[in-house]
Order: C-alpha cells, then structure tokens, then sequence
C-alpha cells in the first residue's frame, strides 16, 4: 500500500472502524465474538460434568509438596489419566524438589508430608473424642509430625507471643490456644519452647461465628531446618473449644492422648501440564491455570478451578472435533499447580514463557453457590506494571453471563452477581505478573466465607455458577486464541473504549479527594500538594491505557493494522488533556468555594530525592510474604507498623507493584504517582523507605 494511501485511512479511522461494523461497537451484539459461536459455547460447557469433576477432586487431601505415597501426588496421576482419556496427547508431570531447603527464586520449597490418620483423645477429667483426622482431614494441622503422646494440656490464651507463656512450663506438653493461626502458635509452643504439640481454637473472624463447627485450617509450615524439632497440631471447632475452655475455667485438670500416624520426608511438589499445540502461531501461549492443592475437602478452593480447566480441556477438544471452530491458532497450556511455590519452581525451568506467554487467566474458586457462601464473583484484574488487552477481553464477555441460558439442571437460578477489581495477589497469578515474566494474569474467583475451612464441601458449589464462569474464560481463551488482523482491531477498540471510561473514572476520584481536603479544615494545608499530584495521573494513565492497546499488535501481522492500534493508542493522550482541564476547572471552583491561596506545590527534601532515585531490582520472581520479616531486625520491622497509614490502602498489593514498577528508568516519584493512580494516595515517604530498606538488604540498586 502506498504512503498516501496509508495517510488517508488513519486519518478517517473512525470511519474506517465503522465500516468494518465491527461487533465491539455494535450496540445489538456487544460482544467480541459472534453470536452462533457464543451460543455454542452456553450449550458445550456443562456446569453438572465440572461439578462432578470437583466432587471428584473434593476426595483428595490434596497437600502441596506431598511427594510418593500422598493423596496430592494420586491426585495428579488421576487427572493426568483423565486428560488422556480426552484424547489430549501433551500431558506431562514435572516433580519438583520438596525438602524444605531448597528454594526457586527466593521461594523456599515446601516439606514432603504424609499422613495416614490421626486421633486426639481427652482422657481426663473423661473420655472423649476430640479429633479423627480420618472424619475430618482439617482437624490435623498439615505438616504435624508422627507422635505418640500422653500429656497434661497448659492453657496459654492466644499462644503467639511471649507473653502467653510466662510462668508457665510447656516443654514436654500439650498446650491449647484460642485465636486460631496454629503455625504462629507452634512456632512459639513447639519450636522455641519444646512442647510437643498444639490445639488451637478457631479465630474470631465474625462472618464465621455463627457456625460452631466450622473448622479451620492451619498449616506448620516447617523449614527444612525445622524439620526434626516440628511437634503436631490439631485443630478445633468453636464449640469444642468453648467446651474445653470451661474446664479450663472450672479448675479442672486436662490430659490429652494423641496418637498421629504422619512423617515429613523429601518429597516433590508434581505440576501437571497439559498443552494444545497452536497451528499459526505455536510461539505464543495462552497460560491457564489454577492449583489443585488443599485439605480435603477443598471445593470451592480449589478443586472447583481445577474442574472447570478440565472441562474447557474437553469443551475445546469437543468444538475443534465437530468442526464449530478450527484448530487454535495459539498455543493453550493448561497448569494444575502447588500454590505459589509449585508455581515458583514450575517458572523457575520455564522462564522462556516471558517471550512465549501472551496472557493468562488463573481460575481460583469458580464454583460458589451466591447464597450458601455469601459470595459474589470476582474479576482481579492484571497489574498496571504489566500491559496487555486480556482483562478488557473478560470485561466484555460478563453482561453475556447474564442471560437465562447459563442456569444449569442442578444449579441455583441466582442472577449473575460480579465486580471488578484492580489487582490484588494470594495466588498464582502473582507468580506471572511478576516483571520477571511480565505475563498478564487476572484471577477469576469468589469471596467464601467458608473458604480454608471443613466447611467447604461440594454442597456449596453451584452447577450455574460453575458453568458461567467456565464459559467466560472459554470464551475469552477462543477469542485470543483464534483472533485474526480483524479480531485484532476488535480487541484494540474494546481496550480504548473501556480505557476511555477509567480515565473518566479515575478523574472524578481525583476530584472527590480534592474536595475532601478543601473542604476540611485539618487537611486544607496539604490541598497543594494533592493537586499537583492527581494531575499527573491523566497522562499517566493515557500511556498505561496506550501500552495495553498497543499489545493487541501481536495479534496481528499487517502493517496498517498495527498503525491503526497505534493512532488509538495515541488518541488516549487526547483524553488525558482533557481530563487535566476538567480537574484544574474544579480546582478553581474548590479555592472559591473554600477560601483557598491558589499557590503550587513546593516539593520538600523527599520528593526531590525520589524524583532522582531510579530503582533497579536485583532477584527475579516475586517477594515472598516473609523476605522482609528475615532480612531486617526488629526495629526496622517496626516502621512499617507504626507507619502503615503511609502507605495507604491496599497494602500489600501495592508493595508489589512498587517492586514490579523497579526498572533502573522510572524514578521512585514515578513509581510513587502510578501505584496512587492505580489504587490510591501513597506516600512518597513510605515508597522511599520500602526501596532503601530493599536495597539494604541487597534486593535493588539504584541507577
């Protein structure tokens, strides 16, 4: 095509997509595929075989880093034979080490752990049963070791710190707690003071209350040198902790018997890998995926993820084999993982999926019943630090999950009832955003109020729920999968359209939060300073929008088609100035209203220091929960405790970002400005602090 000609269709782009009538513009269909294929999709994904999958799995103590002998490890040779009965000929399963010594990135590995059963007796002032880790697998604290022990019980309140312990002699002991977090109480109990074991009652999280026999779980989580000195535990529901306690509190004296049967060895932590080979473009890679590990029974958490991967395994194979769509242009690989540390060692020997992975979705806890969990659906979305179109391909499809098709034989007929979210982590999603893979990952889940616990069976799954949720990632999976120079442009115009719409948004946030501090006396003083900070995040967010429009290029091959994606891209920048002046208009009507000086912002000593720092870090893969706790002493702990309100909200989600955002380009004060757009006000004391207390610890430098 020649140059003039080139010119004069970007010129008449919005015409041009006009033209093209293309569906994500459509106001009849909405929707970024067709409808005949949607529909096929309602009636291929069965909500009744992915329930019944989960049911299966449900059967499993499903206990990551298990190793040869465990329920985790039959659980994965289970499906793999299952995979292969559908015909799926690249299953594999790789083992990866489990001795608790050895790490994948700065992950260390788990413990092997088997169990064959468990039991705790009270043997005065009765007889009685307390715990059969054969009725309920929860009951036994994953990880306890072997024992045989007859032992008086030392009550020591919440058990987790040192003061519980005064005065009293735990060495050799039985000891019982309330508050739940049996590991924190076994570290303080067992490892520090020789007990040999814990009970430890619920905690007191008050959506869980009003159910005296919920039980949760807690996990030991010995470290390889912890091995030898780990003690058991058990774990009791609030009724039987209330009835323990009164004895307590009547003077009584209380011996326990336990008997458990378990051993903690080298063991493995199996990931199971299922691909279908793409036939255009075999290079680039959808990753799905979710984890197969937990206690039994686990079903929304997370056997019902791993069941609905398994159905879109068959649903795909299914439509490919009827001809209601071709071979897949791309590469699906399909994960069954150990959370966060399968998933650490499984990139560790893949880091070649940064060039390949495209995007990905992690399906964690699909399947509840709205009512019986109290629970809505959740879209997580991928972080700003990670550019990509996959959480706008999810967007779209959600109002398509509304209609009355998606409600299955056995399941509720509950509206489809979702949000969505920014990023958030606490799962393997986290591992695929990270900047060392730069992967976007959206999580698809629920909120469970039973989640963790002996409650979360099968019953609260929902047929309906299971198969809305299969067939949005269907459906997004197809769309990227198959998508052509058209499909491309689709994608490309769905991403600007809803990027159009957050920038709207994220400006009347910016001036609600104007508002709150020219209209509060207290907070007045520092109006200056958040004025000159919100107007950096309409540009801010233009190039982040851009850089996720300019990802669809991958999609595609033509040269026009790619130019076209880029004036879209450019066409954001547009917005961004108009955005500005929206919020500089209310400025002036704020400093009117409330008798403000229209002055500017004079940056201090730590502004100026984070606009010339640029962080660079130094270690691949994300930063464990507890790098920071083993790495800074006490003191320097302490800071972020006492100065957490700095940090704003979304505490955790924002560390993260801050480290992802670490490049050697972008300065402290850029990365400051992002994560505040992304989420909200972050201040630039406490970025300054997390990246120096990072580089004292050998994690980043500065450029």
């Amino acid at each position: 095509m020649s140059g003039k000609k080139h010119t004069v269709i970007l010129a008449f782009l919005p015409v041009f997509l006009f033209l093209f009538n293309l569906p994500g513009l459509s106001q009849d269909h909405p929707y970024l595929l067709d409808k005949e294929l949607l529909d096929i999709i309602q009636n291929e994904v069965s909500g009744e075989r992915a329930w019944d999958m989960m049911s299966k799995i449900s059967r499993f103590h499903r206990i990551r880093g298990g190793g040869d002998g465990s329920d985790y490890n039959r659980c994965v040779e289970f499906l793999a034979k299952e995979l292969k009965a559908l015909g799926i000929k690249d299953v594999l399963i790789k083992k990866y080490k489990a001795d608790g010594f050895k790490k994948y990135f700065l992950w260390p590995s788990l413990v092997g752990w088997r169990v064959k059963e468990a039991e705790l007796w009270m043997v005065k002032p009765r007889k009685k049963l307390i715990a059969r880790f054969s009725n309920q697998a929860v009951s036994l604290m994953p990880y306890s070791q072997g024992a045989e022990v007859e032992s008086e019980v030392i009550f020591v309140g919440q058990g987790k710190s040192d003061s519980d312990y005064q005065g009293k002699k735990v060495q050799g002991k039985l000891v019982f707690a309330v508050g739940g977090n049996g590991s924190a109480v076994h570290r303080q109990a067992v490892l520090k003071r020789g007990a040999v074991g814990v009970i430890v009652g619920p905690s007191d999280r008050e959506d869980r209350l009003e159910f005296p026999d919920l039980i949760e779980v807690s996990r030991l989580s010995p470290t390889g040198e912890e091995r030898a000195k780990t003690g058991f535990g058990f774990a009791l529901s609030r009724r039987q902790q209330k009835e323990l306690l009164s004895l307590f509190e009547s003077g009584e004296s209380v011996v326990m018997r336990a008997r458990v049967d378990a051993e903690l060895f080298d063991g493995d932590m199996p990931v199971l890998e299922a691909k279908i080979i793409g036939k255009d473009y075999p290079e680039q890679e959808i990753i799905l995926m979710g984890h197969l590990d937990h206690y039994k029974p686990g079903a929304n958490d997370n056997a019902s993820g791993s069941a609905g991967l398994f159905e879109m395994v068959r649903n795909i194979l299914a439509l490919i084999e009827k001809g209601d769509i071709p071979p897949l242009k791309r590469t699906l690989r399909f994960l069954w993982l150990p959370e966060m540390h399968g998933a650490a060692a499984y990139l560790t020997e893949h880091q070649d999926l940064k060039e390949k992975g495209i995007c990905g979705m992690n399906l964690d806890m699909i399947g509840e019943d709205y009512v019986l969990c109290r629970s809505n659906f959740n879209l997580f979305c991928s972080p700003y630090s990670v550019p990509g179109y996959i959480d706008d391909v999810l967007v779209n499809f959600l109002r398509w999950l509304e209609g009355r098709a998606f409600f299955s034989p056995r399941g509720s007929k509950h509206r489809f009832n979702f949000r969505v979210w920014p990023y958030s982590g606490g799962s393997d999603h986290v591992l695929f955003n990270d900047s060392t893979f730069s992967i976007p990952t959206p999580m698809l889940g629920h909120g469970d109020v039973f989640h963790h616990t002996n409650m979360d069976t099968p019953d609260k799954c929902d047929p309906t729920e299971m198969k809305r949720i299969i067939s949005l990632a269907l459906a997004a999976t197809l769309c990227v999968a198959n998508a052509d120079e058209e499909d491309a442009l689709e994608i490309a115009c769905e991403v600007h359209s809803q990027a159009h719409s957050r920038m709207t948004t994220r400006t009347e946030k910016s001036v609600r939060l104007l508002h709150q501090y020219a209209s509060d006396p207290q907070r007045k003083k520092d109006f200056a300073e958040v004025h000159a900070n919100v107007l950096n995040y309409p540009r801010l967010q233009a190039l982040i929008e851009g850089e996720n429009i300019q990802e669809t290029k991958e999609l595609c091959r033509n040269k026009v088609s790619q130019e076209m994606i880029h004036k879209l891209a450019e066409d954001l920048i547009k917005q961004a100035d108009r955005e500005k002046e929206k919020i500089d208009s209310m400025v002036k009507i704020f400093i009117q209203r409330y008798g403000l000086k229209s002055e500017n912002f004079r940056q201090g000593r730590e502004y100026m220091e984070a606009s010339r720092l640029r962080p660079k870090r130094l270690f691949k893969g994300p930063l464990p929960w507890n790098a920071m706790n083993e790495r800074l002493d006490a003191q320097s702990l302490a800071w972020y405790e006492t100065n957490q309100a700095k940090a704003g909200g979304n505490y955790g989600s924002k560390t993260y970002e801050i480290v992802n955002l670490m490049d050697g380009k972008r300065t402290l004060l850029d990365i400051r400005h992002i994560v505040s757009c992304e989420y909200d006000e972050t201040g630039v004391e406490f970025v300054l602090h997390y990246a120096k207390d990072l580089e004292k610890i050998g994690l980043v430098s500065f450029e």
